[in-house]
């Protein structure tokens, strides 16, 4: 468990924490439910609950959503590992519909025969020349994030929680990017806090290629980590003088006697190396200027080692999703049993106050 904190002297009067969880798709999901509740267990008094804010993007904003909702993570940690009977038991069928996966090989045909065309009627041209060609007849993604929001908002319903962000008596944020503009959306602020809770999950979480971007009005969305990770500035910008951010995606350092062992692995493992190494780059930079603009702020991360784990893997697979549930539960319970000394006293404090001036 990798994690780090600025110390600042206690303040007399409470103020806002905020709880920061990162995209990773259905397993780094699973890892934040099993981190969380490992510290709903710890914090002496009090619960995860109890924070102010929550921000989650891509599959962050599942788990965020549940939290500002009540849902204890020590709840929903044993249903999603015991697989119990229960709406929030997240399965297959969650995000792929009994149609999904035969969409997906029509999606698949689509593209090669846009690329296998113009290799027909364009043999002289280089590999560059014929996909710049094919592009406006290839898919939008494979597949369509219609099923999670379908699932969340049944969820909502069944559960009698909230799908409406002015309901709610916690600040709830979900960050997507507005494909065309270029821009970062803020779900749960002025006209965005109208969208339903379901809708803006969806869209934060429509990874660009794997998903089709999430249409919301006349606006396409795509995940909310493209150019970003956590989004603890939003915390920050909300009045938060403490933040826990939860990070799942890191990229994997190969020991010295095991050098190229990533390359042997094939494509897939090289790209998936690339994207962690862009997005911890990107989160470590985004941590150390908000230190550095707001030096009164404490942030505390929460990630796993760069080492292999239940973590390295098709994020979106669920093979080992109740694998990564249990190892965010297990090496953040042993961090906080032999390290967390100092965070449990600290954060358990400062929850503890601000419940009792509430």
């Amino acid at each position: 468990m990798r994690w780090f904190y600025r110390l600042w002297p206690e303040r007399h009067e409470p103020g806002k924490r905020a709880l920061v969880l990162a995209g990773g798709g259905v397993i780094g999901g699973m890892y934040e439910v099993g981190v969380l509740a490992a510290l709903d267990e710890d914090l002496q008094g009090c619960c995860v609950n109890n924070f102010d804010i929550f921000v989650g993007s891509s599959a962050g904003a599942v788990v965020a959503s549940l939290m500002a909702n009540g849902v204890r993570p020590t709840n929903l940690y044993r249903i999603l590992g015991e697989g119990l009977p229960d709406p929030m038991n997240f399965t297959r069928g969650s995000v792929y519909d009994r149609h999904a996966f035969s969409s997906a090989a029509g999606r698949l045909g689509q593209l090669v025969w846009a690329v296998g065309k113009n290799i027909l009627t364009g043999l002289r041209s280089s590999w560059p020349d014929m996909l710049a060609k094919a592009q406006g007849a290839l898919p939008a993604g494979f597949f369509t994030v219609q099923q999670l929001e379908v699932y969340m908002r049944r969820v909502f319903e069944e559960k009698g929680l909230s799908n409406d962000f002015r309901a709610l008596s916690k600040t709830l944020l979900i960050p997507a990017v507005d494909l065309d503009r270029a821009e970062r959306v803020v779900f749960g602020v002025g006209d965005m806090a109208e969208v339903p809770i379901s809708q803006a999950i969806a869209a934060s979480s429509a990874i660009p290629g794997f998903f089709e971007p999430y249409t919301i009005g006349e606006r396409d969305f795509v995940d909310g980590g493209v150019g970003y990770t956590g989004h603890a500035d939003l915390a920050v910008e909300r009045g938060a003088d403490a933040v826990v951010v939860v990070n799942p995606v890191v990229p994997l350092m190969v020991p010295d006697g095991e050098r190229r062992a990533l390359k042997a692995r094939g494509l897939y493992t090289i790209m998936e190396q690339a994207g962690r190494i862009t997005s911890q780059h990107l989160l470590e930079l985004g941590l150390r200027d908000l230190q550095q603009k707001h030096p009164k702020v404490e942030f505390f991360l929460f990630q796993p080692e760069p080492k292999e784990s239940p973590l390295f893997g098709p994020s979106m697979g669920f093979d080992a999703s109740r694998a990564a549930l249990r190892f965010g539960y297990i090496t953040t319970k042993e961090w906080l049993q032999t390290k967390g000394a100092v965070f449990i006293r600290r954060f358990s404090a400062r929850l503890a106050a601000q419940r009792a001036t509430a």
